[in-house]
């Protein structure tokens, strides 16, 4: 019984590109990364009783990593869109750039002149972290899925908004190429866009690793919302024809507390995920 829980729970999928487990706690081991895998049995041990549907959603996640759809007028990721216009069109003045909000996390301080081609909302109230949570879970496609995947419910670990500059003038030097994330492993992400996108320019490219032209999928039609394994998926992001909004929501399984959490724009990942992250300003 507990042999077959442990093959259950700790599934290799399709679409991996390699085996976490073995990376994570032998080839390429980490402390971090070790800590957020025994968070993820333990979240499934306390979710035994979680139901969670399968249906042709979860079985196209399983086999393919990714899950797309297209975002409806009425929902509310339009607001945030509205926030990334909004601070475009008006940056806040002599502000400091604060890279990291809370302590216990991954952070990278970026020189912002090395990334010429996006402009990043640097802050996000308390009232639309929970709006987008709200959001995610009152969706059945997104929601169910998570679980499904997890096996265990999740919590929204990091909201970021920035807008991706056309290169209409051929000056803009840093383009988003083929790569997969480093993140803990049952790591997800919710990518929105604004804008209609074509297969010649997708708003998100999925490719077969890093060096192949084979295109595996392209995001398509008019503000698509697509959540991705990007750990095992590579993808990449071409320069796209208009200026394109994009909103990145960042889930992991959960203990207890689902409270979403903003680490900011240059924010990773919680460190020790058993720890708490309180409030700290990184500039």
């Amino acid at each position: 019984m507990l042999k077959n829980f442990i093959k259950k729970k700790l599934k290799i999928y399709p679409f991996y590109n390699h085996n976490p487990y073995i990376t994570y706690l032998y080839s390429h081991p980490s402390y971090s990364f070790f800590l957020h895998i025994l968070k993820m049995i333990t979240a499934h041990v306390l979710s035994l009783n979680l139901k969670i549907k399968k249906n042709r959603i979860t079985n196209f996640f399983h086999k393919n990593g990714f899950y797309k759809r297209i975002l409806k007028n009425n929902e509310f990721p339009h607001e945030l869109f509205s926030i990334i216009d909004n601070e475009v069109k008006n940056p806040p003045k002599n502000s400091e750039i604060i890279f990291c909000h809370l302590s216990n996390y991954t952070h990278q301080k970026i020189d912002i002149k090395l990334i010429d081609s996006q402009y990043h909302v640097k802050k996000l109230e308390k009232n639309l972290l929970i709006k987008t949570d709200k959001f995610l879970r009152d969706c059945p496609e997104f929601d169910n899925t998570i679980k499904y995947y997890f096996k265990t419910d999740y919590r929204i670990t990091n909201i970021r908004l920035w807008r991706y500059f056309s290169n209409k003038n051929q000056n803009l030097k840093t383009e988003v190429k083929s790569h997969f994330d480093k993140f803990p492993h049952k790591t997800l992400k919710i990518m929105i866009y604004k804008g209609f996108f074509d297969k010649k320019v997708g708003a998100l490219e999925i490719v077969k690793d890093d060096t192949s032209e084979t295109l595996i999928y392209s995001v398509k039609g008019l503000n698509p919302i697509v959540l991705i394994d990007t750990n095992h998926l590579y993808h990449r992001a071409k320069f796209p024809k208009q200026d394109r909004d994009t909103i990145e929501i960042t889930v992991n399984p959960a203990l207890i507390d689902r409270k979403p959490l903003y680490g900011g724009f240059s924010a990773g990942h919680p460190i020790n995920p058993f720890r708490k992250n309180s409030y700290k300003e990184i500039i």
